[in-house]
């Protein structure tokens, strides 16, 4: 008998991507479905990837619930520079 096999790690989740990804879609459904003179597509892509982080930073920056949630993330975290780990001798078993 085989061990069974694990599912195939999910990548890393980059919500910047995803909304860059979503505002890439709707402008060139919008751009190249309209008449007149058409950007490249690699310039749509970098103007969506920057509305993405702006918007993301704006969310940071307006939005209560996003505030709340970043704080509450930093409370539950911990800061390893403010551990302090004593490696002082070990007493000896009698």
């Amino acid at each position: 008998m085989s061990a069974p096999s694990k599912p195939p790690a999910e990548p890393p989740h980059d919500p910047v991507e995803q909304l860059a990804e979503k505002l890439y879609v709707g402008m060139c459904t919008r751009i190249y479905s309209a008449g007149g003179e058409k950007p490249q597509p690699k310039a749509v892509a970098q103007l969506a990837f920057k509305l993405a982080e702006a918007f993301v930073a704006a969310n940071y920056e307006f939005n209560p619930t996003a505030i709340a949630a970043r704080e509450a993330k930093a409370k539950a975290s911990v800061n390893l520079d403010a551990v302090q780990i004593d490696f002082g001798p070990v007493a000896k078993p009698k």
